[in-house]
């Protein structure tokens, strides 16, 4: 917008790609210039094979330019594969099939770790940095801001400050090198911590998702200038949703996201198979909507697992909707199953969610570390049950204790939220753009 200060705003992942990974940009976007700033997004044209999601661009129309280019994908194209397999393999073994074994080729995934890094978007970077240096020379943007994951990200601003001398922050959502799907190799984990520190070194600012985060990189690289930003929900987002369960008279319980392999949900599935199976007038009352997918393309675990708890015979699988499809069926849950699986450094994480789960007024479920970050939110803010991802007996409980609420029509009295403002999107863009002016001032000196 004319007088606002411009910012070069490179994001892979970027409306119309939809999933939990683009809201925090998209956000940032639709809200930088009611604080005087204007995005110029760099982003690609046809990305790695994520979900597409159309009505994630009205967040951003008339709010930025975007400028999109080549890159080249060769996992696109794999990924396409598996998803094909898969779908193949399903469909010719039947549902009630309980033997299905992963279809990813192990060389594959090993060629592509020691070729592909920082990831698989690597192959965007020559693209990008060009697009980038033109964008530069033509629009002088006081400053560049990018995001990760994907790292490639990183390392195009890194070129693009050195090139043109343009100071630039650097925003992580999750961890690089510490992620829990990192490839187990030395030759990767040395490459990467180099890249890492020279990204952490050089960038005039460090954002990250969660404090967590901040503290172990503050470990790492002590020198860097560091802030947290959390993720958050979009007050507009809910001005027009239902309440209204549409499953009725049925104790729902919501899903939002993916499971995988990093996010085995096999003890919460045993939980449930244990009260179906023990407690009287469960089963006739239960509903389970899963909202995105039980596993990566090309695995089968998690849904083998499903069947045979016999979960399949109380669900509704839907796969990936559109983000307003999906907050309107979070608030429309009786409760809302939050899960932190297995990973490195679990108590760090704060998914995106689990601020639009806040805003939904559905009691929230947490199965979650319960000392880490996702606990603290849902005790501090009073929007739900925690309980450790550890302890099947502790799962039951509580799910028993929420639906024993229900039967009682006592579940929204028990738990009133409080203390959510602080997570609304615009509120956390005003933070960034704190974070863009002090760094501009700094360069002035």
């Amino acid at each position: 917008m004319p007088g606002n200060k411009k910012v070069l705003f490179i994001a892979y992942l970027f409306p119309p790609v939809g999933g939990s990974g683009v809201q925090r940009s998209s956000k940032f976007v639709k809200y930088l210039s009611d604080f005087g700033w204007y995005p110029l997004v760099l982003t690609v044209k046809e990305p790695y094979d994520f979900y597409n999601d159309e009505s994630l661009m009205n967040d951003v129309k008339g709010r930025c330019t975007i400028y999109r280019t080549l890159s080249i994908e060769p996992m696109k194209w794999v990924r396409k594969f598996l998803k094909r397999k898969t779908e193949k393999r399903i469909n010719t073994n039947g549902e009630n099939n309980l033997s299905i074994k992963s279809l990813k080729p192990g060389i594959l995934v090993k060629l592509k770790s020691y070729l592909l890094f920082p990831d698989n978007e690597i192959l965007w970077l020559p693209f990008a940095v060009w697009k980038g240096w033109r964008i530069i020379k033509k629009e002088k943007p006081k400053i560049i801001y990018a995001t990760a994951s994907p790292y490639t990200d990183h390392l195009i601003a890194l070129i693009l400050s050195k090139l043109c001398r343009i100071p630039w922050v650097a925003d992580f959502r999750d961890f690089w090198v510490d992620r829990p799907n990192f490839p187990q190799n030395k030759w990767r984990l040395f490459i990467d911590r180099k890249l890492e520190k020279s990204v952490i070194n050089n960038a005039d600012y460090i954002i990250t998702a969660t404090s967590l985060i901040t503290n172990h990189f503050k470990k790492l690289y002590p020198e860097s200038n560091y802030v947290t930003i959390t993720n958050g929900f979009d007050e507009e987002d809910f001005s027009n949703v239902s309440y209204t369960n549409s499953a009725e008279d049925k104790f729902t319980i919501t899903y939002t996201g993916i499971f995988n392999k990093e996010r085995n949900p096999e003890i919460i599935f045993h939980s449930l198979n244990k009260l179906i199976n023990n407690e009287s007038g469960f089963k006739d009352e239960l509903k389970i909507k899963i909202i995105g997918q039980l596993d990566n393309p090309g695995d089968f675990e998690n849904i083998n697992n499903f069947k045979k708890y016999g979960l399949d015979k109380y669900s509704d699988i839907i796969s990936y909707q559109p983000h307003q499809t999906a907050i309107n069926e979070m608030c429309k849950a009786t409760i809302l199953l939050l899960f932190i699986g297995e990973q490195i450094l679990p108590e760090t994480i704060l998914t995106g969610k689990i601020f639009e789960y806040l805003r939904s007024q559905r009691p929230i479920l947490a199965v979650v570390p319960v000392n880490g970050l996702a606990a603290e939110v849902i005790k501090e803010t009073n929007s739900g049950l925690v309980v450790s991802r550890d302890s099947e007996e502790e799962i039951v409980k509580g799910i028993l204790k929420l639906f024993d609420l229900y039967k009682r029509n006592e579940l929204d009295n028990a738990f009133k939220r409080k203390n959510i403002e602080h997570y609304s999107r615009r509120n956390l863009t005003k933070d960034l753009t704190d974070v863009f002016e002090r760094v501009i001032n700094k360069n002035k000196l």
